[in-house]
C-alpha cells in the first residue's frame, strides 16, 4: 500500500475557484481526499491512495513543472501562497516487518 501527500496553502482570493477545480478533478480521478486545516484556513492536504512511485513522479512533475498545458502550471503558481516552491509532495509506503 502506498500514499501520496500533497500540501499547500491557497490564497483566500482563489479559494472558491480552487475548490471548484478540485471537485471536478476529484470526480475524474477519484483516488484522493482533499482536506483543509481546521485551525489554519486555506491550508490543504491531498491524500492519494494506491499510487505507485512512478505515478507519484509523474504527478509531481505535472504539478511542479506543468505539462503541455502551461496554463495549469500558471494557475497553481497563482493560487498557492508563495507559488509552486511552497507546494510539497511526499510518497509513502507501508512499513512491513521483514
Amino acid at each position: 500500500m502506498s500514499k501520496v501527500f500533497v500540501e499547500y496553502a491557497i490564497k483566500p482570493a482563489f479559494r472558491d475557484s480552487f475548490l471548484i477545480y478540485m471537485q471536478e478533478w476529484q470526480r475524474r480521478e477519484g483516488r484522493f481526499e482533499l482536506l483543509e486545516g481546521t485551525d489554519q484556513k486555506g491550508l490543504f492536504v491531498e491524500i492519494w491512495k494506491e499510487v505507485t512511485y512512478e505515478e507519484y513522479l509523474s504527478l509531481k512533475q505535472e504539478r511542479l513543472h506543468g505539462t503541455e498545458d502551461v496554463s495549469q502550471q500558471a494557475i497553481w503558481e497563482e493560487w498557492i501562497e508563495g507559488g509552486l516552491r511552497k507546494l510539497h509532495m511526499w510518497h509513502f509506503t507501508e512499513v512491513t516487518s521483514s
